[in-house]
């Protein structure tokens, strides 16, 4: 019976600590989009106006920064930006509650995700 309730009590603990990390990656791969889309809007207007669009890439990284500056939950491991892409990698930490008596206390995970500026109708 001991075993059982250990068991169960391991099991019960995997589920609850997988399922807060499951939701952090969620919420990382949100805050990656949302920040590439915010980076994404730094358009040059020099190259705009010329007819060849183009991310100004110390804009696009500020504007990531900006966003990324209101959820300190989250890292901004990578940043891209090419031609009109931008791409934003995103690392939080998953403080175990449950499995931190097996000696587990955290995971991290990592997200990335990229957004395309759109210059047209």
């Amino acid at each position: 019976m001991t075993i059982l309730f250990a068991s169960a009590l391991l099991l019960a603990a995997l589920i609850f600590d997988a399922g807060r990390a499951l939701d952090a990656a969620g919420h990382a791969s949100d805050l990656a989009a949302a920040a590439a889309r915010a980076g994404a809007q730094a358009l040059d207007e020099t190259s705009l106006r010329a007819g060849i669009p183009v991310l100004d890439p110390a804009r696009a990284a500020a504007y990531v920064d900006t966003y990324l500056a209101r959820h300190p939950e989250a890292t901004l491991t990578a940043l891209t930006v090419d031609g009109l892409a931008v791409t934003v990698t995103v690392t939080t930490r998953v403080d175990y509650q449950l499995l931190d008596v097996l000696g587990l206390d955290h995971a991290t995970v990592t997200q990335i995700r990229t957004a395309i500026a759109i210059t047209g109708p």
